[in-house]
């Protein structure tokens, strides 16, 4: 049996994972992605990509692709109702209104697009950068030693075995993950239902009555099933519950059972309904899942890690599961590049599971409430749905070793905060209009304020620990008024500091440390700041003008 090297193995070739691969790539860490299916799911899964997400997605080459891609076919299909069956009378019927301006918060208003239409773009660029992305390759037997992680991987088109040998794993394989599985990592919260999805085609206009429903959540076949769209006119996706305490299964669904549920749902006893495969090239009916509520009590264990479905999952209300599980693994790229590359130590992971399982728990709750007013008498309140969102993807704050000041304050106001996502404002750059947002990654950022002291000696480059690297390492300085202007002059309010003040942003984009001036004392704690985040000894600075 051969075998083979890479820094980084991702076992899992979903929106999260090839995320990863993308994210991984642009940190210059050699990957290998697997994924078991022959390809990318034609499931709509997530349909709208936040601001947060896009925001990354702007960093890596991506936005422009995503948002030429076709929209979401919710982008028209706004209602959302409840009856017995779609041709039925309404018990409930609601619109989503289209979304605010998020210009005041972000330089990337959501996306509405499909995940099933977004996942093969993401795979292009995965690829385009250099990571080395398998389809059809199923992962076997796992064992970690303290160098490493060795992998058993089978080609199932053409049968060969063969090992990998990866310094790290992450596990981006799903909410049954049977990576977490093996580790014996348990979960914490609810499972609500087993569901299976059906997806069709069927002309539905007679029980669609001219309505632009997209969703409808209905009492037949069973109570709680759910009708969506899934990438056009005719296509459907039927979301119908089943009880395996009750003996059932996915097996028990096959194409004339399907078709069934398809018309009482739909509540036309002769209705052509074409079942299409759950996953393309293969002779599965249906792709099941399960409605609930949980979040993984370990994120990590050695050198394996795990991230999204896998470690957490949340009712589909809201749209925010995709979203939580890409903005994972960002938080962790980073982080495995700094420790691969020798930028810090391994302690640095540790940081990992602090900083985004709160995320995971705040978002599972904004989901189940969601879920729970959405299948309600009273509906979903959509203008608070709406800030729900955007506060979980671009107001939460990080509190671990990774930020200065963790557990406490530093003194200074409550913007700018250490732990949070360093603000957007609309600056200048090289005679271009751009956000703060642009500035930051893939390395540390120090910012310094238009009244900051100029005639310290400025630190250019972060050396790593054996005294090399210092290019793959350094650290970016930026001068407000001089490399970026700010014409709002809102920049130092928004910050939390003076005029004169410094804020060290990490790669992630969120802030380190901020001091209200930047003077010789602040400097001088500048290499001891950058230690502690990184897990290190005391790091030299070079310094230069």
């Amino acid at each position: 049996m051969s075998e083979e090297n890479t820094a980084v193995l991702i076992a899992g070739g979903g929106i999260v994972g090839l995320s990863a691969a993308v994210f991984l790539r642009r940190h210059h860490v050699p990957v290998l992605l697997v994924e078991r299916h022959p390809g990318t799911s034609m499931l709509a899964k997530a349909r709208v990509l936040s601001p947060r997400t896009m925001e990354l997605y702007r960093g890596h080459g991506l936005e422009e692709a995503v948002r030429a891609a076709p929209p979401s076919v919710f982008l028209a299909a706004t209602d959302v109702v409840r009856a017995a069956t779609l041709a039925g009378p309404e018990e409930y019927r609601g619109s989503r209104p289209p979304g605010e301006s998020v210009g005041w918060a972000s330089p990337c208003p959501p996306a509405l697009v499909e995940q099933s239409t977004v996942e093969p773009l993401v795979r292009a660029r995965a690829e385009e950068l250099g990571a080395d992305v398998r389809f059809h390759t199923e992962v076997g037997e796992v064992t970690q030693d303290a160098d490493g992680v060795t992998v058993h991987l089978t080609d199932r088109a053409s049968g060969r075995r063969y090992t990998v040998r990866a310094r790290y794993l992450i596990g981006a394989d799903g909410h049954r993950s049977p990576l977490r599985g093996a580790l014996g990592i348990r979960t914490r919260g609810r499972r609500l239902a087993h569901v299976v999805n059906i997806a069709f085609e069927a002309d539905l206009g007679a029980a669609l009555r001219g309505r632009p429903v997209g969703l409808a959540y209905l009492a037949r076949p069973v109570p709680g099933t759910l009708l969506a769209r899934l990438d056009g006119a005719d296509r459907w996706v039927l979301m119908v519950p089943y009880d395996p305490e009750r003996g059932e299964g996915p097996a028990d669904f096959t194409p004339e059972r399907c078709a069934a549920d398809v018309r009482a749902a739909v509540g036309v006893p002769d209705l052509a309904v074409r079942v299409l495969p759950a996953v393309p090239g293969t002779g599965r009916a249906v792709h099941t899942w399960e409605l609930a509520s949980w979040v993984a009590e370990e994120y990590r264990r050695g050198r394996i890690l795990l991230a999204g479905d896998a470690v957490h999952v949340m009712p589909p209300s809201g749209g925010l599961g995709a979203n939580t599980g890409i903005q994972d693994v960002h938080n962790l790229a980073w982080k495995l590049a700094a420790v691969l590359q020798g930028r810090a130590g391994a302690g640095l992971l540790d940081t990992y599971e602090p900083e985004r399982r709160p995320v995971a728990e705040l978002t599972c709750a904004l989901s189940a409430r969601l879920q729970q007013e959405r299948a309600g008498a009273g509906g979903e309140d959509a203008a608070a749905a709406r800030a729900g969102r955007l506060a979980l993807g671009l107001g939460y704050r990080y509190d671990s070793r990774a930020v200065a000041a963790a557990g406490g304050g530093d003194g200074l106001g409550e913007p700018g905060r250490p732990g949070t996502r360093a603000p957007h404002l609309d600056l200048t750059r090289e005679g271009r209009a751009c956000s703060s947002i642009d500035l930051y990654g893939p390395h540390f950022t120090l910012v310094l304020g238009p009244g900051a002291d100029d005639t310290l000696p400025m630190p250019h480059a972060l050396a790593a620990p054996d005294g090399h690297g210092a290019g793959e390492g350094r650290l970016e300085v930026l001068r407000i008024g001089r490399e970026a202007a700010d014409p709002s002059g809102r920049w130092a309010a928004a910050h939390g500091v003076g005029s004169g003040g410094a804020v060290l942003v990490r790669p992630d984009g969120f802030i380190a440390w901020r001091a209200r001036v930047w003077d010789a004392g602040t400097a001088r704690q500048l290499p001891g700041v950058l230690a502690g985040v990184l897990a290190l000894p005391p790091l030299p600075v070079a310094a230069g003008r």
